[in-house]
């Protein structure tokens, strides 16, 4: 079971500036000048982002900062990559102040009694995807019956997806179907590769890079068993919202221009991603085609209450969040 630790701070996490092209530098994270609160009046600092280099979801992050769409807003931030959700949401709260997490981790937050609010959606469809070989006689969630499938560790997003898609194509996890824990999704795919499973899972744009690079082939993908999901989202803490709306309301304004520019035009978004991230620009094309529907600032009540629902089921929420006060739904409007 993931539990929130305690505080921590912000040396050694990994820096990767999108205005820099996806360039990585380890090291200490500087201390940011903040003032005016953002908006007309300028806001600089930092802001953190589960899985920054690694996820589709930070599409929007990149985009809204390569194209100017932070500048237009008189935003100056640094994205600050955190491993996952648990990681960051503790970044925030130990301040960083805001930035985006997957949106499960911020009820446990909340439940734990640290100060974390959510203001808007990012990602809205299930991200854990389940690969073979291509030659693998596996082609369907049907065929896992009596196979064995990687997933990350136990509690983990990848387990949980595994196991409920399993059980909604009728397959028993741990009788029908064996769950190996491996660790990352790179992981999950060697083990794979060298026969150790049958099935792995991955997320986009891993997903599609294998598949163009490494002869792998998309078995199933969670978001076809569950409809109704808030993958990532917005958060800071109630200090910073308090002391930073406009900032805050001018990034969502950047963000959006960003959801709209790869709803209208996910050429041009894919070969700003494609920069970003590093990867060949048809493959970063394919990822965000594969995606181009799920990115919206917009909650829905089913979205947040199927969230609850899993951390419910994996025993990291003891109970039903307050979601009036932890959800801020109208923030950004």
């Amino acid at each position: 079971m993931n539990t929130i630790l305690g505080p921590i701070g912000r040396r050694g996490f990994l820096k990767l500036s999108a205005a820099a092209g996806g360039v990585i530098a380890l090291g200490s994270t500087a201390a940011c000048g903040q003032g005016g609160g953002g908006g007309g009046g300028g806001y600089s600092g930092d802001v953190a982002v589960t899985g920054l280099a690694s996820l589709i979801h930070s599409a929007p992050f990149f985009i809204a900062q390569s194209e100017g769409f932070y500048e237009e807003e008189g935003l100056d931030l640094e994205h600050i990559q955190f491993p996952g959700g648990l990681d960051t949401v503790r970044g925030i709260e130990s301040g960083i102040g805001f930035g985006t997490s997957s949106t499960l981790p911020v009820f446990i937050a909340a439940e734990k009694g640290m100060d974390v609010r959510t203001f808007g959606n990012v990602y809205t469809a299930a991200s854990v995807d389940f690969i073979a070989l291509q030659d693998s006689p596996i082609n369907t969630i049907e065929d896992a019956r009596g196979k064995k499938v990687a997933v990350s560790s136990p509690g983990s997003n990848s387990t949980y997806f595994a196991e409920r898609t399993l059980r909604e194509a009728g397959l028993q996890p741990g009788s029908d179907v064996e769950l190996v824990s491996v660790g990352s999704a790179s992981d999950s795919w060697t083990a794979v590769s060298q026969g150790v499973v049958d099935i792995a899972w991955t997320a986009s744009p891993l997903s599609e890079k294998i598949a163009a690079e490494s002869g792998g082939k998309v078995i199933w993908r969670s978001r076809d068993y569950v409809t109704d999901w808030s993958d990532t989202c917005l958060v800071a803490t109630g200090q910073f919202m308090d002391e930073n709306a406009d900032a805050l309301r001018g990034w969502g304004r950047a963000l959006q221009k960003a959801m709209d520019m790869i709803s209208n035009d996910v050429e041009a978004a894919a070969e700003v991603y494609a920069r970003a991230i590093q990867y060949e620009p048809e493959i970063a094309l394919e990822a965000l085609s594969n995606s181009q529907n799920f990115f919206s600032l917009e909650f829905t009540d089913a979205q947040l209450q199927t969230v609850v629902e899993a951390g419910k089921e994996q025993a990291q929420l003891t109970r039903d969040p307050d979601m009036d006060a932890i959800v801020v739904r109208d923030f950004l409007s």
